[in-house]
């Protein structure tokens, strides 16, 4: 079927108790939205809630049934405390930030949508094509994970040369334009470069999710220039980000600019490889009782921490799951030999 399909779509890969969306264009993923079926995304969801204050500009803090502390924008309208009202959630809790919403319209008709026809009308182009592959059977024939775990790499290489390392902090994401030793001849080079790296960055911002204050240390380059390159970011910025704030060059040269947060980074969904690893064990046993149309029993072998992780899983029946004290702790093989 992908096959038929133009080189722009939609992947949604629900398998091995996770969700995964994906934008895939040209063969490559540019945009990914991830959750763990225990905990949907709230974003888009229509919840009740109660007024707790009214704070400044319009703003409301108010409680969810579940007692989470959510932060509303009200605008103009007065609530009064202890007043029931509907909710709009716009952005999930993040670290020591409350969850972020706005006020119910009723001409909203996101309520009838399930977690993922929600998530795709609010936050993917709804006019291209939309695949469903909950055994991950295209995901893997496609090799889109080396694509995903790119977007795991703090270190980017440009296309012209130079890379980007991206570190995450608690205050701010920050991006490291690095030329990595290419010639750059002039400055009317490096600018052409400094703006290459910068079309990068957004679109690394877009795959990871990244969300908040970011700040980008670019090489350094006259003030006639910089005003240049400012003028080229606000631009091209705005246009891929438009409610994204682009707010110039610090005194300690840094690029300052705030892109809203909605989901979480990529990076907090998957925590490391090792975890992204076992993800993928855990799809290619629900992979193969799709392909495989015999019942009898397979085998998986697998080291004892792997053996430890998967027996607290929902795996199909008739996958035999054996732990070797021989293989190294995370391994995992399928034999393709039934018993």
């Amino acid at each position: 079927m992908i096959n038929e399909i133009k080189e722009h779509f939609i992947l949604v890969d629900k398998c091995a108790e996770e969700t995964r969306i994906v934008e895939i264009k040209s063969n490559k993923i540019v945009k990914i939205t991830c959750w763990k079926d225990e905990t949907p995304p709230l974003i888009g969801m229509i919840l009740d809630a109660t007024v707790l204050k009214m704070l400044n500009s319009g703003i409301i803090r108010a409680s969810l049934k579940n007692k989470k502390i959510v932060t509303v924008r009200a605008g103009t309208k007065f609530l009064k405390t202890n007043e029931k009202i509907k909710v709009i959630i716009t952005s999930e809790e993040f670290e020591d930030k409350p969850i972020q919403a706005k006020l119910w319209s009723e001409n909203c008709d996101l309520e009838k949508m399930n977690d993922v026809k929600r998530i795709i009308d609010l936050f993917f182009n709804k006019n291209i094509p939309v695949i469903e592959d909950n055994h991950a059977i295209y995901w893997n024939n496609m090799d889109l994970d080396s694509c995903f775990l790119s977007a795991l790499d703090p270190m980017i290489k440009i296309k012209d040369g130079g890379v980007l390392w991206i570190e995450k902090t608690k205050a701010a994401t920050l991006i490291d334009v690095d030329t990595n030793n290419i010639l750059i001849n002039n400055e009317e080079e490096m600018l052409k470069f400094c703006k290459n790296a910068f079309l990068r960055c957004m679109d690394e911002i877009k795959l990871r999710n990244i969300g908040g204050m970011v700040l980008i240390d670019f090489p350094r380059v006259s003030f006639k220039r910089k005003k240049n390159l400012h003028e080229f970011i606000f631009i091209e910025g705005k246009n891929k980000f438009p409610d994204s704030n682009f707010l110039g060059f610090s005194r300690l040269q840094l690029y300052e600019m705030y892109v809203p947060r909605n989901f979480k980074s990529l990076d907090s969904f998957y925590i490391n490889k090792n975890e992204f690893d076992f993800q993928n064990h855990l799809r290619s046993l629900w992979r193969v009782s799709k392909e495989i149309k015999s019942k009898n029993n397979i085998q998986f072998l697998c080291g004892i921490n792997l053996y430890k992780k998967l027996k607290l899983k929902k795996i199909p029946e008739f996958i035999n799951i054996v732990e070797r004290i021989d293989l190294p702790k995370d391994y995992g093989e399928l034999l393709e030999k039934y018993i």
